[in-house]
């Protein structure tokens, strides 16, 4: 049985600690540094690498299995990362884009019914956790403008801790398939921009998200699901390369 992994843990902010565990190990699977077949530490080792509890790395790597991304193990012995199952969808919509056989128009427009769907749900639904989590998403995001890089990975974490507030597993798993295909598409775009150019796309990215959240503070779903439809829509125009 192979030897477990090593996981360059990152600091556990606020919100969920166990969302913020399941996006560490999702990130690093979905970057290729782990890799199929390796096997991630036990729980044991994590509550102890982490200083958190049973529940909550059961609830990460539950999550994980959830979106095919592990596969548990009896014993022990720690989950083995599998073949991405995400692959097969996000691959194959990432080539379409790619081929122009599906358009940015096409995916902004089915974003628009599916996220505004889920903002709605996300500002009724939301705990005190999930705002903590997604302010802390924002400010993150602010402190990263000029790291275009890093911009990209916090906005598709912002829609995913969206989805997450919801509680609907079907939202998840498609917003995190939806989330790879865009974060290519941003990271695409702002190369071919300059300096100056990629900066103010991520200030009306940011203006936006800021927008969408003080609905979800104020559990005004019909004003979240507004701000979400115009959002994805401009996305559409913004991403145009």
């Amino acid at each position: 049985m192979p030897e477990a992994v090593h996981i360059p843990w990152q600091p556990i902010g606020g919100g969920r600690a166990s969302e913020a565990i399941y996006d560490q190990l999702r990130e690093l699977i979905t970057s290729g540094v782990l890799k199929p077949g390796d096997r991630l530490p036990s729980e044991r080792a994590m509550m102890e690498q982490l200083h958190r509890s049973r529940p909550t790395i059961r609830e990460a790597l539950r999550m994980l299995e959830q979106g095919g991304y592990v596969a548990s193990t009896h014993g022990a012995s720690g989950a083995v990362v599998q073949e991405l199952t995400i692959d097969g969808v996000e691959q194959p919509l990432s080539a379409m884009l790619q081929l122009n056989q599906i358009s940015l128009e096409e995916l902004g427009e089915y974003r628009a019914v599916n996220d505004g769907a889920i903002a709605g749900w996300a500002a009724r639904r939301r705990t005190d956790e999930d705002l903590a989590a997604l302010d802390s998403c924002l400010t993150a995001a602010e402190q990263a403008l000029g790291d275009y890089r890093r911009f990209a990975e916090l906005d598709v974490r912002f829609h995913s801790l969206l989805s997450r507030a919801t509680g609907n597993q079907v939202a998840m798993i498609v917003t995190d398939v939806l989330g790879q295909v865009e974060q290519h598409t941003l990271l695409k775009k702002m190369e071919t921009l300059n300096d100056s150019a990629c900066l103010a796309l991520e200030r009306r990215i940011l203006a936006r998200h800021r927008e969408i959240l003080s609905a979800i503070h104020r559990q005004d779903d019909a004003a979240a699901k507004q701000a979400m439809r115009e959002h994805t829509r401009a996305a559409a125009t913004d991403l145009k390369v």
